[in-house]
């Protein structure tokens, strides 16, 4: 008999499934990344259709079974991160922070730390007119956490000069600093590019 679980967790993909159904990817404080099947989903029922969005943060019930595939029972939203759909910017900027959490965090293995700086992020996210510093800053704040960034590595992709600037995203706690880098358009890909092969 399966058992039943409710964790809260923040929807990083939303896929459609058969008739009716998602299969949707939830990144959680206490479980990291999960997968739950939701079916019934019509157009009057609106609270499935929210629980199911991405970026929609909410506490989930769902059965556990054999499968890594949950079956979800319940959900209770906490927040629908509505703003991040404001600008084609903005979201593009939720997206990049999804996929560097899809790549990088796996089942089973919990992150309430990297749960609340997700979280933090995204909320500041829509007052960025450029979300590349911020963007940035959580790649390497990922790098950092998985032990890939480190000054004195002689595979390191970046210059002295440039250190200064990486040291600062990826440390600060300000979102106030964020907002006033600019980071160049050649370090950003080196940070992508980085991550890439780390991750």
């Amino acid at each position: 008999m399966p058992s039943e679980e409710k964790h809260e967790g923040l929807v990083l993909r939303s896929l459609d499934y058969k008739d009716r159904q998602k299969i949707i990817t939830l990144f959680t404080p206490t479980c990291g990344i999960i997968s739950l099947i939701v079916k019934g989903i019509t157009r009057k029922k609106t609270h499935l259709l929210t629980l199911t969005s991405p970026f929609t943060q909410a506490e989930y019930h769902f059965s556990i079974r054999r499968s890594d595939l949950y079956t979800f029972r319940d959900g209770t939203l906490l927040n629908t991160h509505h703003t991040l759909r404001q600008s084609l910017s903005t979201i593009e900027g939720a997206s990049v922070l999804a996929k560097a959490l899809l790549t990088s965090q796996l089942p089973g293995k919990p992150a309430p730390a990297l749960y609340r700086l997700t979280l933090t992020y995204l909320k500041h996210l829509p007052a960025f007119t450029d979300p590349t510093s911020l963007t940035t800053s959580f790649h390497l704040k990922l790098l950092k956490h998985d032990g890939h960034l480190t000054p004195d590595n002689p595979e390191s992709p970046f210059t002295p000069q440039e250190w200064a600037l990486v040291t600062t995203l990826t440390e600060t706690r300000s979102i106030d600093t964020l907002m006033e880098m600019s980071v160049p358009l050649d370090l950003s890909q080196k940070v992508q590019l980085m991550f890439k092969e780390k991750i």
